[in-house]
């Protein structure tokens, strides 16, 4: 996984509109001539899948970011707005309200590819992401939408557990030279999840719906990265994954690509004859014919394949800490005072490896920042998003005002003049509201 993955979600709130700006922000910007060679990286690997693997061809409108002065290269010109154009690209700034992150966004009348710069320069990653991030770019027209899914059951003591062994099987198969030996890894790996589900029935909607956004893109990502040791590299993805800290909003990342790589041995027209209601497992399952069983039985003899007390040792003892760290998080973000953003709507990016879930109020985000009608809230220390995101959360006190808004600890807020703070429904809470 790359070190540092944002998303937000295409088509979040209104279009927005380029403006200039002069001064030297202005001018600092992703390099021209590195933004070039992107360009003509990406159109070359979408270029050679030419629409095959989807339907619909990945060579999308692209952009380049720099996130510290919001400068930007475009391979194309805005519909509603005109941008800069220097030589074959086009520059400009992008506004406030559009938030920079390696996703795809809805901006001046297009759906743009965005990339934040500087992009990472060895390979396969570097054309991995071009193309995960390409696939979310088209994810709409193949009835793919963008979705959002809590997952409590992963920051739980045996929804890690299982998580940790069902990746190691997937690694396992993935690797495995015999059909024989990877027949039953990919049991194993079904086992684990099916063990999961019965202890959490709400998990399999949740995380299907995760792998068909983060999962499928990510998948794309190496399938058309043209790696030729794809495979090796997917393994030991996998078991990098085996030492995550939190899975919440990254264990797609994970999973995905693994059971997109064994549908595709199993069933190599799985992605045309696909009803997109159906999770990958699920699919993977009745491919190779196994009806995994959820009993402890079951589990525990699958688990000996894979290491299943040493992981089971190491979750026990992390979830000793994760009770402190949750009580302290209840504390600052539930119990005491705290500012209440109304993000219905906003255009968010964040940090999906510092997601801790906390359920039933939502999930604690350990960088994130939201673009909304009022302003921006930029967050990089725990902001609770709640579970309908609705309402980004983050702790009153020790606040301070400043010439547009207000700073707290780990987090700034900027307010646009015709809004202002007032107070919340608890006492000493507080919230935003438009002025009269």
């Amino acid at each position: 996984m790359r070190s540092r993955l944002v998303w937000a979600p295409a088509g979040a709130g209104a279009v927005l509109l380029l403006f200039s700006v002069g001064g030297a922000a202005a001018q600092a910007r992703p390099d021209v001539g590195a933004a070039v060679a992107v360009f003509d990286q990406a159109r070359a690997l979408c270029e050679a899948d030419g629409g095959r693997d989807w339907g619909v061809s990945l060579c999308g409108p692209m952009l380049i970011a720099d996130p510290a002065t919001r400068g930007f290269v475009a391979d194309r010109d805005g519909l509603e707005t005109p941008l800069e154009r220097t030589g074959a690209v086009f520059q400009g700034r992008l506004p406030d309200a559009v938030p920079i992150a390696n996703t795809a966004v809805r901006w001046n009348g297009r759906v743009w590819t965005m990339l934040i710069a500087p992009l990472p320069q060895e390979e396969p990653a570097r054309s991995i992401l071009l193309m995960h991030e390409a696939w979310h770019g088209i994810q709409d027209q193949i009835g793919l939408a963008a979705t959002n899914a809590d997952q409590p059951q992963l920051a739980t003591e045996d929804g890690r557990l299982s998580l940790r062994l069902e990746l190691r099987a997937l690694s396992a198969a993935l690797a495995a030279t015999e059909p024989g030996e990877r027949r039953r890894a990919v049991e194993d790996a079904l086992t684990f999840r099916a063990w999961r589900r019965a202890r959490f029935p709400e998990a399999q909607a949740a995380e299907d719906a995760m792998e068909r956004h983060e999962g499928l893109a990510e998948y794309a990502g190496r399938r058309l990265s043209r790696d030729e040791a794809m495979i090796p590299h997917l393994a030991e993805h996998l078991r990098k994954g085996d030492r995550v800290r939190e899975y919440a909003r990254s264990f797609a990342y994970y999973t995905g690509p693994a059971y997109g790589v064994l549908l595709d041995e199993a069933s190599p027209d799985w992605r045309k004859t696909w009803d997109r209601r159906e999770g990958l497992a699920g699919m993977l399952a009745r491919a190779v014919g196994v009806a995994p069983s959820s009993d402890d039985a079951a589990f525990a003899e699958s688990g000996r394949r894979h290491q299943a007390e040493t992981v089971r040792a190491e979750e026990a003892a992390r979830a000793r800490e994760q009770a402190t760290r949750t009580a302290a998080l209840r504390t600052g973000l539930i119990d005491g005072p705290v500012l209440v953003a109304p993000v219905s709507g906003a255009n968010f990016s964040f940090d999906p490896n510092r997601v801790t879930p906390l359920p039933p109020e939502g999930s604690v985000y350990g960088l994130i920042r939201a673009a909304a009608a009022w302003g921006v809230l930029e967050v990089e220390k725990d902001g609770l998003l709640s579970t309908d995101w609705s309402r980004l959360s983050v702790a009153y006190a020790g606040t301070t005002p400043t010439d547009d808004g207000l700073k707290g600890d780990g987090w700034t807020l900027t307010l646009k003049p015709e809004w202002r703070l007032v107070p919340g429904r608890r006492d000493g809470d507080w919230t935003i509201a438009r002025r009269p």
